[in-house]
């Protein structure tokens, strides 16, 4: 048993599975591990996320999702059948800066927070608070991977002060793409709250 083999034995790591069939299953990223003594493909659904246990054979049993699990990265390469290709020495994605700005209506609570929900976190209403510029103006700016869209509303920390349109209806979603220099600028008319 190699040391990188001996330290992973027993962890859990998170996959995508591509395939599973007889004692292979082959795994997002290129790769295909051996299955352990008794573990099947039954549970492994293609394209849906799972964890695999890694023994100290270095083959894998299939488990249902543990949030605890490492990356796939992290999978020993001495334990694939197939290693994937080696990655690349240096990140090819560039970061780029992004700013959100947002005014606010005069109606505002001067004491509140203004707040970005978005996509990524399942529309949490208070998942990132804006710096004040000033009494009506707030900005928000965000390091991106290039090419990133990120889909947002406007909160004062709540679903019950989400933005509203001028007609007092939830308005679309705003976008914000990544690309060098991206500044969204949003005109809040209304809250849901505020009369």
């Amino acid at each position: 048993m190699t040391p990188a083999l001996a330290a992973a034995a027993a962890a859990v790591f998170r996959i995508v599975p591509l395939a599973c069939e007889g004692d292979r299953l082959a795994v997002s990223g290129g790769g295909v591990l051996r299955l352990a003594a008794g573990a099947s493909c039954a549970a492994v659904v293609p394209g849906r996320a799972l964890t695999i246990a890694l023994d100290a054979d270095g083959r894998v049993t299939p488990r249902p999702p543990d949030p605890q699990a490492r990356p796939a990265a992290e999978i020993p390469r001495v334990a694939y059948v197939f290693a994937p290709a080696a990655a690349a020495q240096t990140d090819q994605t560039e970061l780029v800066d992004a700013t959100i700005d947002v005014v606010v209506p005069p109606r505002t609570p001067p004491t509140d927070d203004i707040y970005i929900s978005t996509d990524r976190s399942g529309w949490s209403p208070s998942e990132v608070r804006m710096d004040r510029v000033d009494a009506r103006h707030y900005r928000l700016g965000l390091r991106l991977h290039r090419g990133a869209r990120v889909l947002f509303r406007v909160t004062r920390g709540s679903y019950g002060t989400i933005e509203r349109d001028a007609a007092m209806a939830l308005p679309p979603a705003h976008v914000l793409v990544a690309e060098p220099g991206a500044d969204v600028t949003v005109v809040v008319a209304n809250w849901a709250d505020v009369d």
